[in-house]
């Protein structure tokens, strides 16, 4: 799984395919399969109730989070069983990954993907051939308070959708935020030591999985 190199660079940015990536998470229609058409993020639906998350799913790695409770793997990727053939967690204390393998269970260490958990999929390229599919989840778990160690912490946002990451992370000890494109397959960076013209102060979502890079310890209160 993709684990952000220390070193501060600004990522390469395709105009056509950032594009195409907001095309997906703003517009409507949330599909099972591989498809071209765009789906709907976080929002209201028309009868008043939350609408559901939609997270896009490429080839190769995606970063997406468990916004329902504990659950084992096999059970929370199931509408996934015809791409994801892998997933991985990890824990910010320890620095290690845990791994579910499916099909594999000698070789999977994870067992339960907690509540608000961030966590990697993995599908094998030639099963979307380029194309996209969609997890779609009901909204639940809402402005988690995150325990932040030292170096890297795979984490979830919990808070609300649109907010810059710079104020987010205000009063965390932050080296740098990374942020997964799956269709571009590469990181966006957002590093507060470098000058303005050459930061991506990206905007959160709500279900949104990051890295983040702490210098010390903190809990960030998600809202």
């Amino acid at each position: 799984m993709p684990l952000p190199s220390q070193r501060p660079r600004r990522p390469i940015v395709a105009p056509l395919l950032a594009l195409l990536a907001c095309g997906i998470l703003l517009l409507g229609g949330a599909l099972s399969g591989p498809v071209d058409a765009p789906a709907r993020a976080f929002g209201q639906a028309e009868d008043g109730s939350p609408a559901p998350v939609i997270s896009p799913v490429g080839g190769n790695w995606t970063l997406l989070v468990n916004l329902g409770p504990d659950t084992a793997p096999t059970d929370l990727l199931r509408p996934l069983d015809a791409w994801v053939t892998s997933a991985f967690t990890f824990d910010g204390l320890s620095k290690r990954f845990h791994t579910f393998r499916r099909g594999l269970p000698a070789l999977s260490t994870l067992q339960v993907i907690g509540e608000g958990e961030a966590f990697w999929a993995f599908v094998p390229p030639d099963r979307l051939e380029g194309d996209l599919t969609f997890w779609t989840q009901d909204p639940g778990v809402r402005n988690q308070t995150q325990q932040l160690h030292p170096g890297f912490n795979l984490v979830p946002w919990t808070g609300q959708s649109g907010l810059a990451v710079s104020l987010a992370t205000i009063g965390l000890p932050i080296r740098r935020a990374y942020s997964w494109d799956p269709l571009r397959q590469a990181f966006d960076v957002w590093n507060p030591d470098l000058p303005a013209a050459l930061q991506v102060d990206f905007q959160l979502e709500y279900g949104q999985g990051l890295w983040l890079d702490l210098s010390s310890s903190a809990d960030w209160e998600q809202s």
